[in-house]
């Protein structure tokens, strides 16, 4: 079956110090490619990597165009990270960079000792803010924590490209870009026209409707019991019991209500065999929509 692979879209900004990209997987790929050439190690990944047919997979893409050497490590069904299989890991050095998601721009785990287990080791980390913008954790925005931090333009706005990322390292700056990865003047301009703060409010506040829905539906468990404090997530994502999710989908389409499945098809080198909780999110999870111009009535 498919399923829709976007959400509408109303969330622009400009913030300074970033380097502005065509998209996040360019903002990705560019910082592979250059430690690539650096260093011969790999990356690690986590084991949740979604694959479209249409966009193929954001993430993974980048890694095949870099060539950079990879390997997985599990999350749970929530998606959290496990720490001790992950330390396990960089306990090997083969290993120069981490990946952290924060899927559905909400932290699935405390950011701070996850980047200083990696940097006990001298592993340095890449903050995937993909799906948030505004996004924090108890007072501190998302992607302060790591190396490096990529965000998406136009997985939050109503623009069709653009990404950026932050260097915390200070290795990278503009200059460095190659003209193809360069973000549009267009873009930008549109990007910097937003009313970010306005946006994040009414997407909280959708959140929050949704949420209030849950307590009367027991057959959708929510993924979060809670939302830290400063998070703006991008979607309301439920794991749908009974194996309901496709009717569900397309009941709530027949409304005219546009949900999302994040993500529906994972890549094929991470096996329901190895890590079975992956599969079981991704064979059952539904994103409901929050985005900032739905309407409540």
């Amino acid at each position: 079956m498919a399923f829709i692979e976007k959400e509408n879209k109303d969330l622009r900004s400009y913030r300074s110090g970033r380097i502005f990209t065509t998209s996040a997987r360019a903002a990705m790929t560019f910082i592979l490619q250059a430690h690539k050439r650096m260093d011969s190690r790999g990356i690690l990944l986590p084991a949740y990597i979604g694959l479209s047919k249409i966009e193929g997979s954001g993430v993974f893409d980048p890694i095949r165009t870099s060539a950079i050497d990879y390997a997985f490590y599990p999350v749970d069904e929530r998606l959290r990270p496990d720490l001790n299989a992950l330390e396990a890991q960089l306990r090997s050095g083969a290993f120069q960079l981490v990946f952290l998601i924060h899927y559905f721009g909400v932290p699935q785990v405390d950011v701070e000792p996850f980047v200083a287990l990696c940097h006990r080791y001298r592993v340095k980390v890449i903050e995937d803010c993909a799906h948030t913008l505004l996004g924090g954790l108890e007072g501190r925005r998302l992607g302060s924590y790591g190396d490096y931090a990529i965000f998406s333009i136009h997985k939050s706005t109503a623009t069709t490209n653009g990404g950026f990322f932050l260097d915390n390292t200070g290795l990278f700056d503009a200059a460095g870009l190659p003209p193809s990865m360069r973000i549009a003047q267009a873009t930008l301009a549109e990007f910097a026209d937003t009313d970010l703060e306005a946006s994040a409010r009414r997407r909280l506040r959708n959140y929050e409707v949704v949420q209030q829905w849950m307590g009367s539906l027991p057959q959708l468990i929510p993924m979060f019991d809670r939302i830290p404090a400063g998070a703006v997530p991008l979607n309301f994502p439920v794991i749908v019991s009974q194996g309901k999710r496709e009717q569900l989908y397309f009941n709530l389409i027949g409304r005219e209500i546009l949900p999302t499945a994040l993500y529906h098809t994972l890549i094929d080198e991470i096996s329901a065999q190895q890590f079975p909780h992956s599969h079981f999110v991704s064979t059952n999870i539904l994103n409901l929509p929050t985005h900032a111009d739905i309407s409540q009535t």
